[in-house]
């Protein structure tokens, strides 16, 4: 599926919906289409960090109701080393929902195993919130000077370097594919 027509058509709905699932991706293509004024950067950004938040809390909650239900009960012999981080999170529970926030891939399950503890929802939410503004905003940035620098790149001849360039990794990625199957089949059928 291509983001970018959805992302043009929807709008911040997208960039929500993209958020709250996870979406550094999402947003950065809504800064790239921001920075060339085919849509507004306040309303990708509130739409970001409406998304991540809600989709945080929801994590959140999913972790609070099934996950000492489900996952805590089936890693008893775990359970110094869970005790052990529920307390480092609850000595530092601003710095452990900024850490999560930003390792990739973690604030999925960094948002369900923070509802594992016993850190309140409204101090969770009150973070994350501040979290999540701060998220949308460097992500948004990030994502608006990429597109403000690819715009100035491609104008000129740089683009014809950067498309040589381009072809070369393919074909050099192929040729390493090649030759990785080639061997697979010789180690085959020196089997055989």
């Amino acid at each position: 599926m291509d983001l970018l027509p959805v992302i043009k058509e929807y709008g911040p709905w997208a960039v929500f919906i993209g958020a709250f699932l996870e979406g550094e991706l999402v947003l950065i293509t809504a800064a790239i289409l921001a920075s060339q004024g085919m849509l507004s950067i306040e309303y990708v950004w509130v739409g970001a960090f409406l998304g991540a938040w809600t989709g945080h809390l929801f994590w959140f909650l999913t972790g609070r109701v099934f996950g000492t239900r489900y996952l805590l009960t089936r890693l008893k012999r775990y359970a110094t080393q869970i005790g052990e981080v529920n307390r480092m999170i609850l000595k530092r529970p601003k710095t452990a929902i900024f850490a999560l926030q930003y390792l990739y891939g973690m604030r999925v399950m960094g948002a369900a195993g923070l509802g594992t503890t016993d850190l309140s929802f409204r101090k969770f939410a009150f973070y994350e919130a501040v979290n999540c503004m701060i998220w949308a905003l460097v992500v948004l940035s990030a994502g608006w000077f990429l597109g403000q620098t690819f715009v100035y790149i491609f104008k000129g001849w740089l683009r014809w370097v950067w498309l040589g360039f381009s072809l070369l990794i393919f074909l050099l990625f192929f040729h390493h594919l090649k030759t990785i199957i080639h061997s697979k089949m010789n180690i085959r059928h020196n089997r055989s």
